[in-house]
């Protein structure tokens, strides 16, 4: 009798276990992220049965790690997903599991709050000259939560920089949330500004929808450059010598340019023998000149190439080259032969040989 009941509970609970064992199951998944597209790392994510039964255990709440949260549930049946996160508003859908499934959900901020920022920018040319002018490409993004109303960019004068256009300023009607937007703005260089980098102030204004008043201050750093000029001029030697002749070379070396130039020297890189390979200038006034000179032998025949460079720097201390090549022809030089030595038989001789050749006496 105990027996027969033991082998009944018995079956009983193995069928429970099949009937457990034979249940199926898919994995849900849910990725966080703000409106942005980034992940939203430790929001709460909550799973409930939205049919529950008796037998139904609690799903336990999972906290979203690199904005992933996933859940091992039964198949075939409905569930309701709530997903919270301080600062952002809740979320709540009903999720039907049928297969393995990924539901991606967009938090939204609690607060509507625009916020501009310079995104990057660009200058053109990298480095303008006193009396030339540059143009300024700002790229400005609202990375708030809220869009931005009636925009204003506007660049505070600066000491040797003027506006090209009527107008220092731009305006927008509204830069909305994620969005980007450009402002180009060109400014002509004072001639009598020096080198360096320079502070352009870019204040940008904006409202939100309640029309509350945002004001952001940027810095855009403006590189400036008195841009060096050096030429070789008047160079003077032969086109042509003759095999182990010398001839000289001499060039002037001039600053063409409206300021000074520093670190100023010449050098010559060439396979004849130049009596001086390099010159050093130093400092060279604008307008002004230097001469270079030297006595070169030429020892073998052949046509040769040689290269003049002029280097100095600019007032950045960067190195910078002026350079020319020129040529010579070498040509061979033509060995002297040596004449017959004088034929020294007389005149009375020579009639004597005449006259016994005639008479047969030789």
């Amino acid at each position: 009798k105990y027996m027969k009941k033991y082998v009944i509970v018995l079956g009983l609970l193995l069928c429970s276990l099949q009937a457990i064992q034979s249940q199926e199951h898919a994995v849900l998944t849910c990725e966080v992220k703000d409106i942005y597209g980034t992940p939203i790392d430790d929001a709460l994510v909550s799973i409930t049965y939205l049919y529950p039964r008796d037998e139904d255990t609690d799903i336990n709440d999972q906290f979203t790690d690199r904005g992933t949260a996933s859940f091992k549930l039964e198949s075939n049946r409905e569930y309701i997903l709530t997903v919270t996160k301080a600062g952002f508003l809740p979320h709540t859908e009903v999720v039907e599991l049928e297969k393995d499934t990924t539901v991606t959900v967009t938090l939204e901020y609690t607060q509507k709050v625009p916020v501009l920022h310079v995104k990057n920018y660009t200058v053109t040319p990298k480095e303008a000259g006193p009396g030339e002018h540059f143009q300024v490409h700002v790229v400005m993004e609202n990375e708030g939560t809220g869009d931005a109303l009636n925009v204003k960019v506007s660049f505070t004068p600066a000491q040797f920089f003027s506006p090209v256009q009527p107008s220092s300023s731009a305006y927008f009607e509204r830069l909305d949330v994620g969005r980007v937007n450009s402002v180009y703005q060109t400014f002509a260089v004072s001639g009598e500004a020096v080198s360096g980098v320079y502070d352009l102030t870019l204040v940008i204004t904006y409202q939100d929808a309640y029309t509350m008043v945002y004001t952001v201050q940027e810095t855009v750093g403006i590189p400036i450059l008195r841009k060096p000029m050096v030429k070789l001029l008047n160079v003077e030697y032969p086109a042509q010598v003759t095999q182990g002749e010398s001839f000289t070379f001499s060039v002037e070396i001039a600053n063409t340019g409206r300021f000074a130039v520093n670190g100023l020297y010449l050098e010559v890189d060439s396979n004849l023998d130049w009596e001086y390979y390099s010159y050093y200038v130093g400092s060279l006034e604008a307008g002004d000149f230097d001469t270079f000179e030297s006595d070169v032998m030429t020892d073998e025949p052949g046509e040769y190439t040689f290269t003049v460079r002029a280097g100095f720097v600019d007032d950045f201390n960067r190195e910078h080259y002026q350079e020319e090549t020129f040529s010579i022809s070498v040509e061979q030089k033509v060995q002297e032969t040596t004449p017959p030595p004088p034929d020294e038989t007389g005149l009375w001789q020579k009639f004597i040989e005449f006259l016994k050749a005639f008479l047969g006496l030789d």
